[in-house]
């Protein structure tokens, strides 16, 4: 179940002369994906994501990722399809904007369930009805808490315009997810609207998976390209192998990076977001029983080059902490920082400094 989301109660203000509602969008005529002689469905847990802050509404891109969100639920395989894991079938939705959400629980298919959550989606955020934040970083968090105990293929689905909060956030809690997944997930993205920094963030977010995919809403506009979108998210010409383990890296070997750690400024504590981060990382480093690390601290080159220096030691240090408290031996774990001189990207960019922002987990060879 879905049980570690945050669900909060949605406020409904009729607000005269405040916000314009915004005209509602029918789903296209689908039908459930019917697959091939040689098809067999092999995703196993889908989850929907849909954008329903207050960018969607400034832009008026919402109708259309809902009327598409619908329309995707109406085109998934039915539970009876043929499968190669026919006992593991589980979809879920989230429809979010500022701290309000509206969920479907990852559970058993069931479409009818599915079509009334996403029948009910709305504007969400503020009391005002014109949205609020875009925590699309949140929202990953809560859904790999959700997927936790999961495993085999997993896609996650979302339709946004890809203009979120905090964007390096989200990028570094996706590639935690992916890489502390216990199978193969997969992100695909559809961007409404035409915003060329929400295309490239879509882009990069769903390219954190090997298997991902990133489109824009018209390359599935009509029943034709939604459909053979939607093959292409559950279906495959053979069935893998269900017991046969995902081919990832070996969590155990290499330098794991944690981007997407968040400290306040100027401080060494790390912030509530970056736990689904170290949380993932705690959870390899308690499989690799035998594996002790050294934990590496990084800036970027804002500031005074010593103080740079001591700042990386002590957030090196904090994580240190952070993973003792999850459980992990502390004779394990030893912390060193690196200032600003290990730089991963260019400084002169927000992104690169976002990128040179960083921990990492290095083997300590025997």
């Amino acid at each position: 179940m879905m049980s570690a989301y945050r669900i909060l109660p949605l406020i409904l203000v009729v607000a005269v002369g405040c916000a314009k509602p915004l005209p509602e969008r029918s789903p296209l005529a689908v039908s459930p994906l019917e697959l091939g002689e040689d098809e067999w469905r092999v995703t196993e847990q889908v989850i929907v994501i849909t954008d329903a802050s207050g960018t969607m509404y400034a832009n008026e891109t919402f109708p259309e990722a809902k009327a598409l969100t619908r329309s995707f639920v109406a085109s998934m395989p039915d539970a009876d399809a043929r499968a190669a894991n026919p006992d593991s079938y589980r979809v879920g939705a989230v429809g979010f904007g500022g701290d309000d959400r509206i969920v479907a629980p990852l559970d058993a298919f069931d479409r009818s369930t599915l079509a009334a959550t996403t029948q009910d989606l709305e504007i969400m955020g503020s009391i005002d009805g014109m949205g609020g934040p875009t925590p699309l970083h949140a929202v990953l968090a809560e859904v790999g808490e959700a997927l936790m105990q999961a495993q085999g293929r997993t896609a996650l689905v979302i339709f946004s315009d890809g203009l979120p909060d905090f964007p390096e956030r989200s990028i570094g809690i996706a590639t935690a997810l992916v890489e502390g997944y216990r199978g193969e997930l997969c992100i695909h993205t559809i961007q409404t609207g035409d915003d060329p920094a929400g295309r490239d963030f879509l882009t990069e977010l769903a390219g954190v998976s090997p298997c991902g995919s990133a489109r824009a809403a018209q390359t599935v506009a009509d029943a034709s390209s939604l459909t053979a979108f939607t093959r292409s998210v559950f279906a495959a010409s053979a069935p893998p192998p269900v017991a046969a383990p995902a081919a990832v890296p070996d969590p155990c070997a290499g330098v794991v990076r944690l981007q997407g750690i968040e400290f306040g400024f100027d401080r060494d504590e790390v912030t509530s977001d970056s736990a689904v981060v170290l949380d993932v990382a705690a959870e390899i480093l308690q499989d690799c029983a035998q594996l002790d690390v050294q934990i590496h601290g990084h800036t970027d080159w804002t500031g005074p080059e010593e103080y740079n220096q001591g700042l990386s030691e002590r957030r090196a240090e904090s994580v240190k902490r952070y993973f003792i408290g999850t459980g992990v031996e502390e004779r394990r774990l030893s912390a060193q920082g690196f200032g600003e001189s290990d730089p991963v990207a260019p400084n002169d960019t927000r992104d690169g400094r976002a990128r040179n922002r960083r921990v990492e987990l290095k083997p300590i060879a025997d």
